[in-house]
């Protein structure tokens, strides 16, 4: 609908802010997932790339290096060769994937930054990370102590992943003009619920405390509903102490494996509920199912990516803090995200009403 002022000039509606916040969290989620695909084909493009250029580079790769300082940090201990490996791989993915969520976060804002088809991204990250962070942690020497075939090496492959991570947050942003949200099923319906359902496998209570606290606060569209009990406050602030409860309890040595029936059951139970909680009109059912699936593959991938690491660390402590922290941030940002969407919806509902 265009409306007009009392010149008779056309005018354009202003978006809402939900709007922006929402495509800014859905930005960075698909810039997340395409980064981690353009640091796969980066990886791919250096293996055969490195016969031509032939480069000189660090001795332990620096992403080996950074694996190690990590550990260090964190536990006191040394990766092996194998380990190391592994540690540096999961740096390089790791950076990827933060470098692609930032990116496509701030492409929803400044389109700008996605020129060149992400070929300036990638002459930034080569700049920012290669030539600058890596030399300055002590990953690598000065850039200047290195030859030409190097540094063009580095930047070939920076130039792949900018490359492919744009290609890839293009296709999963792209979409059609809607003048109404879609009747069918949709990629949020399914990623939304397995995400707190995987969330749910690492900490019973966080996520429902996350959807409950979103649901008393910016809401989930839950008031006539039967989980219109999430929406007091009360309950989230029972949900929010039982899930310090369960952080403290799970640093005993006591406690139960995760994968014991009677705690995969809870799991379960919490994934089905949160997961319902945030789904969108309409697809609780389905939302349920799928959280409930995404706690079950959460409990077991979680325990057993714990007990490697623990493994590896020498230290259990460090490792179940960090997963807190994921389980809790997680929540929060996947809550914090339906409730937008929520937002979104009744502003478009308003917006529909009023034409």
């Amino acid at each position: 609908m265009l409306l007009e002022n009392s010149n008779g000039e056309t005018l354009t509606p202003t978006r809402p802010p939900v709007d922006t916040a929402v495509d800014i969290a859905g930005g960075a989620a698909a810039g997340a997932l395409a980064g981690l695909a353009g640091a796969a084909v980066m990886e791919g493009f250096q293996t055969y790339a490195a016969a031509l250029f032939q480069p000189s580079g660090s001795t332990p790769p620096a992403t080996e290096q950074a694996a190690q300082a990590l550990v260090r940090l964190v536990g006191g201990a040394r990766l092996r060769k194998a380990e190391s490996k592994a540690g540096g791989a999961a740096v390089h993915y790791v950076v990827g994937t933060l470098a692609g969520a930032g990116y496509g976060a701030l492409a929803e804002a400044a389109p700008g930054v996605a020129r060149w088809r992400g070929l300036a991204f990638g002459f930034t990250c080569a700049t920012l990370i290669d030539q600058i962070a890596v030399p300055l942690a002590g990953f690598a020497r000065p850039s200047w102590h290195y030859t030409i075939r190097t540094h063009l090496y580095g930047y070939a492959s920076h130039l792949v992943f900018g490359f492919v991570t744009e290609a890839v947050r293009k296709a999963l942003r792209s979409r059609k003009p809607a003048v109404q949200e879609s009747s069918g099923v949709t990629m949020e319906d399914i990623s939304v619920p397995i995400l707190l359902g995987f969330a749910s496998g690492q900490r019973t209570f966080t996520p429902p405390a996350a959807v409950s606290l979103a649901a008393a606060g910016a809401g989930l569209g839950l008031e006539e509903t039967r989980l219109s009990f999430l929406t007091s406050k009360w309950t989230g602030a029972i949900m929010s102490a039982a899930a310090v409860g369960e952080y403290i309890a799970d640093k005993q040595p006591a406690i139960p494996d995760r994968i014991a029936p009677s705690a995969l059951a809870g799991r379960v139970l919490s994934g089905a509920l949160s997961g319902a909680a945030a789904a969108r009109p309409g697809r609780a059912l389905l939302a349920a199912g799928l959280g409930a699936a995404g706690a079950l593959a959460g409990s077991y991938v979680s325990y057993r990516a714990r007990a490697v690491l623990a493994r590896a660390l020498g230290r259990d402590k460090p490792v179940a803090f960090a997963e807190d922290a994921l389980a809790l941030l997680g929540s929060a940002a996947i809550a914090g995200y339906a409730a937008l969407r929520e937002n979104q919806r009744r502003s478009l509902a308003d917006l529909a009403l009023a034409a």
